[in-house]
C-alpha cells in the first residue's frame, strides 16, 4: 500500500477536496454542507481503498453509517457542545473505519484500539510535508519537456520578483511623493483589499486545511507502521487483584445497603437539615467519579491478571455494586431535577450514567466471555448513544419540559438560560404567551427577531435546518400578536 505511486491522482483528489472543503465552510459550518462534506470525505477514503486494491469488509458499513448520521445530525442542531462532538465523532469514526479496513484487528485489544487511532492521528504531523516531497519525487519520475522547464523558471522568477517588487515600491514611495500617490497607495491598497483581505485569508486557510488534512491523513495511513504489540503470555498473579477487590468491593457493599434503606426507599431517614434536592446534590458527582473509576478498574483487572474462578466471582459482584452507583446517581439527579428542572449538564448526566449501564454490560460479558471484543461493542453502544442524543435535540427537550412544568411562572432569569441554549430550544420558547408590556415579552421579541433575521440571510449553501424551524416559530410567534 503506496501513495507515492499514484501521487499525482491523490494530488488532484487532495486539490478537488480541498476545493469542496472551502464551498462547504467558507462563512458556514453547520449547514446542509456538512453531511456533504462528511459524505465526501468517506467517498476519498474509499477511493483510497480502492485505489491500493484493498477489499471491503461489510462489517464496516456501521462506522462508514454512523459517521455520515453524525453529519446530518450537525445540520438539525444548533448546540456547540453536540456540534463538536458530532466532529470529533465523524474524526474517531475515520479512524477506525480505515484501521479495520487496512489491518487485521481480530487480536486487537480494547487499549491497543485506543493507542493506534492516536498514533494513527499523530502520524499526519510529520507527514504534512508529504505532498511537497512525492511531488518532487514524482517530478523527478517524470518527462523532462522543455515546456515543463519552462514553466518551473517562470515560478522560480515571481518568487523572486514579489520581494523585489515590495521593497521597490516602498523606497521609491518613500523617495518620491507624487509617485507615493499614484503608484505606492494605489499599489498597497491592492494588497490590503485583495491580497491581504481576511476573505482571502480566509479561503487560503480552507484550502491548505482542506488539502493538507486529507492528504497527511491517508499518506499516514500509507505508511503501514501500526506498532506491533507483543503477546504477554504471563499476567500478574490474581491473588493481588483477588486481595484489593475484596477490600473495595466489602465497602461497596455496605454502601449499597445504605442507599436501598435510605434513598430508593424513599429517603425515610435523611440527615437532619437536608431536603431531597439538597442530599441528591450532595453526592451526586462522587458517586459519577466512583462509577468511572469502577469501569477502568474492571477493565484493568481483565487485561491485567490471570484468569481465576475467585477473581471472576468478585469482579461481577464489583459490577453490581457499580450498577446500585449508578442507579443512586441517576436516581439523586431525578430528584434535583424535580427540584429545580431541567439543564443541559443534568440532562447529558443522565444519558452518561445510562450509557455507562449499557457499557457494563459488556465488561460483564468480557468477565464471563474470555475473546468478547469488548471495543467494538463499546463503539457500537457509545455510537448509538450518541445518535440518539444528537437527533435527540436536547435544548428542545429541555425548553419543553422546563416551561411545561413551570408556566406562566416562568422567571426571566430561567428564560434567559432557556433562550441562550440554542435555536433549538426558540420552538418551545414561542408558545409562551406574556402581556405586552411584561419585561420577559420584551426579551423574547428580541430573540425572535434575531432568529427572524438568521432564516432570511440563509441561502441553499448556508441552510440548516434547526434555524429555519426557529425562523418559522418566530413568525407564528409575531402572528399570535397580530404585528
Amino acid at each position: 500500500m503506496e501513495i507515492r505511486n499514484n501521487t499525482a491522482y491523490f494530488l488532484k483528489l487532495a486539490a478537488i477536496y480541498s476545493i469542496c472543503f472551502t464551498i462547504a465552510f467558507y462563512r458556514n459550518f453547520a449547514s446542509v454542507m456538512f453531511p456533504v462534506i462528511t459524505a465526501l470525505t468517506f467517498a476519498v477514503c474509499v477511493l483510497f481503498l480502492k485505489k491500493n486494491r484493498i477489499p471491503w469488509k461489510p462489517s464496516n458499513w456501521q462506522y462508514l453509517g454512523s459517521g455520515i448520521l453524525l453529519g446530518i445530525s450537525t445540520m438539525l442542531t444548533a448546540n456547540k457542545f453536540v456540534i463538536f462532538f458530532n466532529l470529533v465523532g465523524i474524526v474517531l469514526l475515520a479512524a477506525v473505519f480505515m484501521l479495520r479496513q487496512i489491518y487485521d484487528v481480530s487480536d486487537w485489544k480494547f487499549g491497543q484500539y485506543i493507542c493506534n487511532i492516536f498514533f494513527l492521528y499523530f502520524n499526519m504531523i510529520p507527514e504534512l510535508a508529504s505532498p511537497f516531497i512525492h511531488f518532487i519525487n514524482l517530478k523527478k519520475k517524470g518527462e523532462k519537456e522543455q515546456g515543463r522547464k519552462t514553466a518551473k523558471y517562470v515560478w522560480i522568477g515571481i518568487l523572486l520578483g514579489i520581494p523585489m517588487v515590495l521593497a521597490a515600491v516602498a523606497l521609491l514611495s518613500s523617495a518620491d511623493q507624487i509617485f507615493s500617490k499614484v503608484i505606492g497607495n494605489a499599489f498597497w491598497n491592492f494588497f490590503e483589499t485583495s491580497i491581504f483581505s481576511p476573505d482571502v485569508l480566509l479561503i487560503t486557510g480552507l484550502l491548505l486545511l482542506g488539502f493538507f488534512g486529507i492528504y497527511s491523513f491517508l499518506s499516514a495511513l500509507s505508511l503501514n507502521n501500526m506498532p506491533k504489540w507483543e503477546k504477554k503470555e504471563k499476567k500478574q498473579n490474581p491473588v493481588i487483584a483477588v486481595t484489593f477487590l475484596s477490600m473495595v468491593t466489602a465497602i461497596y457493599l455496605i454502601f449499597c445497603i445504605m442507599q436501598a434503606l435510605f434513598l430508593f426507599t424513599g429517603g425515610m431517614l435523611l440527615p437532619k437539615g437536608y431536603t431531597y434536592a439538597e442530599y441528591a446534590r450532595q453526592g451526586f458527582f462522587q458517586l459519577l467519579f466512583v462509577c468511572i473509576f469502577n469501569l477502568i478498574l474492571a477493565l484493568s483487572c481483565l487485561s491485567l491478571f490471570e484468569k481465576n474462578k475467585i477473581l471472576k466471582v468478585l469482579l461481577l459482584v464489583f459490577s453490581g455494586c457499580t450498577y446500585v452507583m449508578t442507579a443512586s446517581s441517576a436516581f439523586r439527579m431525578l430528584l434535583y431535577v424535580k427540584a429545580y428542572h431541567l439543564s443541559f449538564l443534568r440532562v447529558l448526566v443522565l444519558w452518561f450514567l445510562a450509557l455507562l449501564a449499557v457499557f457494563m454490560i459488556g465488561v460483564i460479558r468480557s468477565i464471563l466471555q474470555e475473546g468478547f471484543c469488548l471495543f467494538r461493542y463499546g463503539v457500537a453502544v457509545v455510537t448509538a448513544a450518541y445518535l440518539l442524543f444528537s437527533f435527540g435535540r436536547p435544548d428542545a427537550l429541555i425548553a419543553s419540559y422546563n416551561i411545561s412544568r413551570m408556566g406562566e411562572e416562568i422567571s426571566l432569569e430561567d428564560l434567559e438560560y432557556l433562550a441562550d441554549l440554542s435555536a433549538d430550544a426558540l420552538p418551545a420558547l414561542s408558545k409562551c404567551n406574556f402581556s405586552r408590556e411584561d419585561c420577559r415579552r420584551r426579551f423574547l421579541n428580541r430573540k425572535f427577531h434575531q432568529a427572524l433575521e438568521d432564516m432570511e440571510k440563509m441561502n441553499v449553501r448556508t441552510f440548516h435546518a434547526s434555524k429555519y424551524r426557529a425562523g418559522k416559530a418566530a413568525e407564528k410567534y409575531f402572528a399570535g400578536e397580530n404585528i
